[in-house]
């Protein structure tokens, strides 16, 4: 299979967009090294190492609006009719809360079924301070329409292809903050890779 893995907030054209912070080292100063999109390579390169390993493709999108991301998503997929592609949107939560999060796009039953996979594999992980784990359905209308931003084109591609919007932790939440450590970082991203693994043996 292909898991695309998409470093979101950085790479727009004329931003410097690099999402939620955290002063995770106490110092009172916004350093890059606390910054949403530099801590999801330490999760993205977990995933593609346990991927790749095994013989799929985990390529690493980081350029682009997200509609141009998504398009080359679904070019990718249409390329390689006989592979299931995931295309998995990374993202670190903010605003205190206490949960890990996949979403996908309400409308698709192939994105739900990869939510709910990388969930399970994200609920064995048993880590400490998320107190649930959730497939969530996003749409356009309520307050998940920024994830559904993230993968709201994928659902009109090829039918090899899904999405889902990654955000297993929270960037400001004490508790989750002892996992934003490469170790940690790394056993997310391999649980992540291994539930893409699980929806696509299930397919």
């Amino acid at each position: 299979m292909i898991v695309i893995l998409d470093r979101q907030h950085i790479g727009k054209p004329g931003k410097s967009d690099l999402g939620a912070w955290a002063d995770l080292d106490g110092d009172g100063k916004r350093g890059t090294h606390e910054m949403e999109a530099n801590l999801t390579p330490l999760y993205i390169k977990g995933a593609q190492q346990y991927l790749e390993i095994r013989k799929h493709e985990a390529p690493v999108f980081d350029t682009g609006w997200y509609s141009e991301r998504q398009a080359r998503a679904n070019e990718l997929a249409l390329s390689h009719p006989d592979l299931s592609v995931a295309y998995v949107t990374c993202h670190l939560n903010a605003g205190k809360g206490d949960y890990s999060c996949v979403f996908y796009d309400q409308r698709s039953m192939a994105g739900k079924a990869l939510a709910e996979h990388i969930v399970d594999a994200i609920k064995g992980l048993e880590l400490d301070g998320v107190k649930r784990v959730l497939a969530k359905p996003s749409r356009r209308d309520d307050w998940t329409k920024h994830a559904w931003n993230t993968v709201r084109n994928i659902y009109n591609g090829p039918a090899n292809i899904s999405g889902v919007c990654f955000e297993p932790l929270f960037i400001d939440n004490e508790a989750h903050q002892q996992h934003l450590k490469p170790g940690p970082m790394h056993t997310i991203g391999q649980a992540l890779a291994a539930g893409c693994l699980a929806w696509n043996a299930g397919r």
